[in-house]
């Protein structure tokens, strides 16, 4: 048996107990300001928390010159997570008392998270099966993060050697930290075993969305969003494990459900979800800082007094302090990918042309490819009432434009770029738009409880 097939299933393994663990310590750390949801939402939230803190004991190690391996990873988890629950023992809200649901809506949420199963079981064949082998993996986060494995530390050649430009030395580093940590609790680098993360991460994603939505609207809305994003070709294929973009669609998730419930009155435990999805959002890729300043802007203008200032400061403060945090590590970081001259008056007058031009290949995309979709988003608005999450829905359109800007000022073909990657960037907010759009009323109705 070759060596490397033979040592794989072990490796599957250990980078299971690996993220289990993570996600265990997410858990403990969260659990104050996470009682009231269900359990689906619960996991979601403990995977964000969890990847951050073992990313954390990473750098710690790193700092303290001490080589991570899995018992040193695991202890500085259980640390935390020992903390986490001496820090949080006051009671949660109750939860509400489910709604009995009909027959036919029993027949029809089994049938759709019947759907969601398979489709995330192909993904994770697939993902497992071909192992990582994107170009943002080659080049950029997983390049990094064999980087901080084989040399024991985050060295600042990552963000000073001209040689290493091509990697992106601008981009936050959670991807790069979490390849990295779970290699070092393997031992070794192992690509097909480390892609476990992004079916991990993509399950996550659909147990939020269908939690959140079945303990506010119903389970046949739960399940219904949950297929629907599981169906995101573009998003969950093999093909993109070892981008950002499956961990950060379950950030544009978390986030997104945390905002509906600041809309209508944030409490502590919101607070906290906020600071910490703006943390989580901010260090996976650079539009996640984009992403929550967006949000925050929905929150300024829809609360009021106090709440509006707790619930604006716990998105734009955490994601302020991380790239605070990178600057002083890694120093200015100048970017040959973008012309910024274009924004000097005396090139204004190139911008709208060019703007055009990449607003033109957008919806030459959209109208091959999501012209049907986005007539059946249109009729679902019409037949559907309108609700709180609605004030979320002018931020996904907002998100794309940045797009657009960013590509308009492209020092290359911008055409390439965006045949290249906005298909895959532009479907990381399909889960989250789906949360949204399934969050509207359809029928008066009780919360189900944590299940």
């Amino acid at each position: 048996m070759d060596p490397v097939t033979g040592r794989l299933v072990p490796d599957l393994l250990r980078t299971l107990a690996a993220l289990v663990a993570a996600t265990v310590t997410g858990a403990a750390v969260s659990r104050a300001w996470t009682r009231s949801l269900t359990r689906r939402e619960r996991l979601g939230w403990s995977v964000a928390a969890g990847l951050i803190v073992q990313a954390t004991v990473l750098l710690v190690l790193l700092a303290f010159r001490a080589r991570p391996d899995a018992v040193r990873i695991l202890l500085g988890e259980a640390a935390v997570a020992l903390t986490g629950v001496a820090l949080s023992r006051s009671r949660g809200a109750a939860a509400l008392a489910p709604r009995p649901a009909s027959e036919r809506e029993r027949t029809a949420t089994v049938l759709l998270a019947a759907v969601a199963a398979a489709a995330w079981f192909l993904f994770l064949v697939g993902t497992l099966a071909d192992g990582m082998f994107a170009t943002d993996f080659l080049a950029f986060w997983g390049y990094k993060g064999k980087i901080i494995f084989f040399s024991g530390a985050v060295p600042m050649r990552l963000f000073r050697d001209p040689a290493l430009y091509f990697a992106h030395r601008e981009y936050p580093l959670l991807v790069s930290l979490t390849l990295a940590a779970l290699a070092f609790f393997l031992g070794s680098w192992n690509d097909q075993a480390l892609a476990l993360l992004y079916p991990f991460a993509a399950l996550a994603t659909f147990l939020s969305i269908s939690g959140f939505l079945a303990r506010r609207v119903s389970r046949v809305a739960g399940a219904a969003a949950a297929a629907l994003a599981s169906l995101c070709v573009f998003l969950y294929r093999p093909a993109n494990a070892g981008t950002a973009e499956v961990p950060f669609a379950l950030g544009l998730v978390l986030a997104s459900s945390a905002v509906i419930e600041a809309l209508e009155g944030g409490t502590a435990s919101v607070t906290a979800r906020l600071v910490l999805v703006s943390l989580f959002c901010a260090s996976l890729k650079q539009e996640g800082t984009l992403f929550v300043f967006l949000l925050a802007i929905v929150l300024a203008l829809h609360l009021r007094g106090r709440a509006r200032l707790a619930s604006c400061a716990a998105l734009v403060l955490p994601a302020s302090l991380h790239w605070i945090a990178l600057y002083l590590l890694r120093g200015n970081q100048t970017r040959r990918d973008f012309d910024f001259t274009l924004f000097e008056p005396r090139r204004w007058t190139e911008l709208p042309a060019l703007f055009a031009h990449v607003v033109g290949r957008f919806l030459s995309i959209g109208a091959r490819e999501a012209f049907v979709p986005l007539l059946a988003v249109a009729v679902y608005l019409l037949v559907t009432k309108r609700g709180v999450a609605d004030a979320l829905l002018p931020v996904f359109p907002a998100q794309v434009f940045f797009y657009a800007v960013a590509f308009s000022v492209s020092s290359f073909d911008p055409m390439y770029a965006i045949d290249g990657a906005f298909r895959r960037i532009a479907m990381s907010l399909f889960p989250a738009f789906a949360l949204v759009l399934c969050a509207r009323p359809v029928s008066p109705a009780r919360a189900a409880s944590p299940g």
